[in-house]
Formats: structure tokens, C-alpha cells, sequence
């Protein structure tokens, strides 16, 4: 059977939180269980920061997204320009004509991407990614409508 919740376990938990202590750590040191912990905490209107080092890591993760993206669009652009350069050195027309679409579509890609990291701010990486592959693909013969 669980142990009551007393008032000296209140005390506890409200000193231990005051000292930076996570939940687990007071669980720990009160032996009581996490749940426990986290009921008086919420009784007591005490939040515990795991939530700080979710949002800190999601922080990061999207920053990592971004320069990825930003990397991405600057490695289409270059290869377009490397292209335009070969259209001039062509031996045929024909190569310069595959240089030239290759440029432009390295062109849209840098485009798309970079339209992508502006509206993707806010979003989440695996949204963006969906949203990336389509851009750049297209629709798919035979591919269901909205997915």
C-alpha cells in the first residue's frame, strides 16, 4: 500500500526543487516514488526544467536544419554556375544544352530550398523534408493525392 502523502514530504520536495534538483534526484532522496513527486510538485504549482533541455535540444536540432538547408541551396547555386561555365566550353551543342539544364535545374533547386528554409522557420524538420521532396520532385504518376 502507498505511503500517504504527508505534510513533512511537502516541505521536502519545495526545499529540494528550491535547490535545482530534478524530480528524479528528490524522488530519490525522499524515497518516494517519481510519481509522487511530480503530484506534490504539481500541487504545489512547481515545475521541473526537463522542459528547458527539450526546447534546448529542439533549439539546436532546427538550427542544424537551417544551416543545412543554407548549405544545401549554396551547393546547388555553385553547381549551377559550374554548369553555365561549361556551357561556353562545350564541344557541341548538344553539351551545352545539357549544361544549361543542368544549370537550371540546380537553379530551381537553390530557389526551392531557399524558399523552403523561409517559410520553414516555424516548422518542424520532418514537415520541411516532406515539403523539400516534393518541391523538388514533383508530382508522381501514380502516387495517392496528398501523400
Amino acid at each position: 500500500m502507498a505511503q500517504p502523502i504527508q505534510d513533512h514530504d511537502r516541505e521536502a520536495v519545495r526545499r529540494l526543487h528550491a535547490e535545482g534538483k530534478s524530480r528524479n534526484q528528490i524522488a530519490r532522496e525522499l524515497g518516494r516514488g517519481a510519481a509522487t513527486v511530480s503530484k506534490i510538485a504539481a500541487a504545489e504549482g512547481l515545475a521541473f526544467s526537463g522542459g528547458a533541455r527539450v526546447a534546448a535540444a529542439t533549439e539546436a536540432r532546427t538550427a542544424d536544419a537551417a544551416a543545412r538547408r543554407e548549405q544545401l541551396a549554396d551547393d546547388a547555386l555553385d553547381g549551377a554556375l559550374a554548369q553555365v561555365e561549361r556551357v561556353g566550353a562545350a564541344d557541341s551543342a548538344r553539351d551545352a544544352r545539357d549544361y544549361a539544364t543542368a544549370a537550371r535545374a540546380l537553379t530551381e533547386v537553390h530557389a526551392k530550398v531557399a524558399e523552403l528554409a523561409r517559410n520553414t522557420k516555424t516548422s518542424s524538420a520532418g514537415g520541411m523534408l516532406d515539403r523539400l521532396a516534393d518541391a523538388l520532385l514533383g508530382p508522381q504518376d501514380g502516387a495517392p493525392d496528398g501523400g
